[in-house]
């Protein structure tokens, strides 16, 4: 993880802004021909030039998201990937990213996501449906950064923040959820047996940029509760693979030792809350007095 000390050249910044724009482009649903004939023409080459500037040093998995895009022979086989992975029920890989790190949707990442979007002038616009924690948004986001940061520079009243906050979200956020996302993607194209898995090198390349431009600045960085690292090294590690025998045994140990109930443990979680009793109810309008 890299400590900014002096701020990159506007060149460079404008450059690593087009990077990240163009991996959350990637990552949109390629609902149309262009978008699909983008990236067997154009892709892997942008983001050889790109790291050809900007050093990253992903030229393997260029070449990996090369010969995988090779072997899409149409727009609707490129769609149809894209939908097994990330959009056909149940779904394989998530696109709001932060529910493994908070165990549920718009838990409290999300919220701090959108904290920090709106500090740099940043609102949902009325049209977009998908939540702030969107893979696409995200790096779009960073990509923001960057361009406003390079076009400070080559202006009267240069923006030192910028680039800072760009390198402490991906710091604080991407670094987060990103091992969650690269290893369900590879996962779940072995399990559906796809013939090309162009997600997997894209992946790949964001992490190796995001090991790079990620920088923390200690101003901003909260104090985490050890309960909370605790989760997160529990989430990561049982991400991705059943819970086994072992498992529960060692729960149900945990929670005895605390003179906690595990009866719990044993009911199937679509029972639950039958079992205990409850019922789902509808949330009251917000509009009704």
């Amino acid at each position: 993880m890299a400590r900014m000390n002096e701020p990159l050249p506007p060149s460079l910044l404008h450059e690593r802004s087009e990077f990240y724009l163009t991996l959350a482009r990637s990552f949109l649903t390629p609902l149309a021909e262009e978008h699909y004939r983008a990236m067997v023409d154009f892709l892997a080459d942008d983001l050889a030039d790109l790291d050809r500037s900007l050093g990253y040093g992903f030229t393997s998995e260029v070449a990996s998201l090369r010969s995988a895009m090779a072997k899409v022979a149409s727009h609707e086989e490129l769609l149809v990937g894209y939908s097994s992975l990330f959009l056909q029920p149940p779904r394989a890989v998530a696109l709001n990213v932060c529910a493994p790190l908070d165990g549920a949707v718009m838990g409290g990442t999300v919220s701090e996501i959108e904290l920090f979007y709106r500090h740099y002038g940043v609102e949902r616009s009325g049209h977009f449906k998908d939540l702030p924690d969107h893979l696409s948004v995200q790096l779009e986001f960073v990509s923001y950064l960057y361009g406003r940061a390079a076009n400070s520079l080559e202006g009267e009243h240069p923006d030192l923040e910028s680039e800072k906050a760009a390198g402490h979200f991906l710091h604080a956020f991407v670094s987060r959820w990103l091992p969650y996302f690269a290893a369900g993607i590879e996962r779940a194209g072995n399990k559906l047996a796809l013939q090309a898995n162009p997600y997997g090198p894209l992946a790949r390349i964001l992490a190796i940029a995001t090991a790079r431009d990620a920088a923390a600045n200690a101003d901003w960085i909260k104090p985490r509760k050890r309960s909370e690292v605790a989760m997160d090294k529990a989430r990561l590690r049982y991400a991705g693979r059943e819970i086994s025998p072992e498992d529960m045994a060692d729960m149900e140990r945990k929670l005895r030792g605390k003179g906690l109930g595990t009866g719990h443990l044993h009911v199937a979680l679509a029972d639950r809350n039958a079992a205990m009793g409850l019922s789902a109810k509808s949330p009251p309008d917000p509009r009704r007095r």
